[in-house]
């Protein structure tokens, strides 16, 4: 584990903030991004973009500009042993804190995982709050029962986004995904721009969710992950659709060609 505060490397043991600082309200913001190869840093400027517009939203002044995290960003990075890395940048009042630790990802998940559906929305959808506490608890219980992650829906059934992740789906050749009151997420937005589907906003029930042919999940670390199976359902013929697949060949190949 590689730990920085406030752009100084410390050791874990030393790795101290006040009890009195804003952490223990909950206040404040963070961002999770990797590494791809030899030690290369995957949309180091979006993760960076989007800290500073997470803060903005709940007035929380950064300590840094966007040129002083970005360089910190990668002394933490060239510190690691380790040249695959899952790195989380977290700001409090006062305080930027940056974590490297080794990434380990076990590939089968892209043949296709199962999700559990819940009853829970997070507060401040649109930031990326330490305040995380219904995805964290979604995600826990999920995972207790043997499944990858929770979807997340409110009391009428009705579809938000996964507790650590983006959903979409397809209709025919059309790709679909919920517009607002979730995370605006940095591989959600590449899906946007690589997509050779058309894109269509809209809002769906779970039931209706569970009859889709494909559904597939994005995060940061993880990309592309397709759904087979919502809670006992099987989704399309129980493995990762033919557009799904597609989608995830370019994001392949667009992680090859941005890695910086």
């Amino acid at each position: 584990m590689t730990i920085m505060i406030n752009g100084k490397l410390v050791a874990k043991k030393n790795a101290k903030i006040p009890v009195w600082s804003s952490f223990g309200r909950g206040y404040g913001i963070f961002e999770t991004l990797r590494t791809y190869g030899d030690k290369k840093i995957f949309q180091a400027k979006e993760h960076i973009d989007r800290l500073f517009d997470s803060a903005k939203k709940i007035d929380l002044k950064l300590k840094y500009n966007k040129k002083q995290i970005s360089q910190m960003l990668k002394v933490v990075t060239k510190k690691s042993t380790h040249k695959s890395q899952i790195i989380k940048i977290m700001a409090i009042e006062d305080y930027l804190i940056m974590i490297s630790n080794p990434l380990k990802l076990n590939k089968k998940i892209y043949e296709g995982i199962k999700c559990m559906s819940l009853q829970a929305v997070r507060s401040l959808p649109e930031v990326k709050s330490i305040s995380y506490i219904a995805s964290y608890l979604s995600h826990e219980r999920a995972k207790k029962k043997g499944y990858f992650d929770a979807i997340l829906t409110d009391k009428n059934q009705e579809v938000y986004e996964g507790a650590y992740s983006n959903l979409f789906w397809f209709e025919g050749r059309v790709l679909c995904t919920r517009k607002d009151e979730v995370l605006p997420g940095i591989t959600r937005d590449t899906i946007f721009h690589i997509s050779p589907f058309k894109i269509k906003f809209k809002k769906i029930k779970l039931s209706q969710l569970k009859k889709k042919k494909e559904v597939f999940l994005t995060t940061s670390v993880k990309g592309i992950v397709p759904i087979i199976q919502i809670d006992k359902t099987k989704i399309g013929n129980g493995s990762a659709g033919t557009n799904t697949k597609l989608l995830m060949k370019k994001f392949t190949n667009f992680v090859s060609s941005s890695c910086t």
